[in-house]
């Protein structure tokens, strides 16, 4: 039994709070270039038999940090790294379920509006059949776990953002961690909760060389 989506489809003239044109640009998802305070990164999970390890844990087996990778946040962290292809994760291109739970209780109490935030959220253009217009959605933040669950899509969407312009979240369909950008107070809670392995690292524009 497929379950309905709490977020519903945009409709084709939705200027998407001024980002519609940005996001069909942008074929794995939207990284904006400024407009907000700070921006970190949610490394998506890595576990071993269970255990769920910090990246800079399994890149210690090789006498590795984090802070001295180069690249953008992908799978390519872990080439080197004894036993890092019998590990489950990190998954490419979204948050796992409780990373998801996590993030949006932050964003919820980074507003006044808490779980009633109005939303936006686009899938990366470059996972559209040939031919097909931006799929977007509109929709609460309280409802972002219940439209995970229905998962219309073949991914949780690349990019989510407050309608306010407060915050956006970036899930490139190529990395295997998600950029959140917000104020100062949103990314500094997210860095410091001890369940999520949250870091400053360079934008992706930055690290390309953009």
């Amino acid at each position: 039994m497929t379950v309905e989506s709490p977020w519903t489809p945009a409709a084709a003239d939705d200027p998407l709070d001024g980002l519609r044109a940005a996001l069909a640009a942008a074929p794995c998802g939207y990284e904006p270039r400024s407009g907000h305070q700070d921006h970190c990164w949610i490394l998506h999970p890595v576990h071993d038999e269970g255990v769920r390890l910090r990246w800079d844990q399994v890149l210690a087996r090789e006498g590795r940090r984090l802070a001295d990778w180069p690249g953008t946040l992908s799978y390519l962290v872990f080439e080197g790294v004894t036993g890092a292809d019998e590990l489950e994760g990190p998954d490419p291109a979204e948050l796992d379920r409780a990373t998801l739970a996590r993030l949006v209780g932050h964003l919820a109490g980074s507003g006044p509006a808490g779980h009633d935030t109005p939303c936006g959220a686009a899938q990366a253009p470059v996972t559209n059949r040939p031919g097909e217009d931006l799929a977007a959605r509109r929709g609460r933040l309280g409802d972002a776990l219940a439209h995970h669950d229905a998962m219309p899509e073949f991914r949780f969407p690349a990019t989510w953002w407050a309608a306010d312009g407060s915050w956006l979240v970036l899930s490139d369909v190529d990395l295997s961690a998600t950029e959140v950008f917000g104020s100062t107070a949103l990314i500094e809670g997210l860095l410091a909760d001890p369940e999520l392995d949250a870091v400053r690292r360079p934008g992706i524009a930055e690290t390309l060389g953009d």
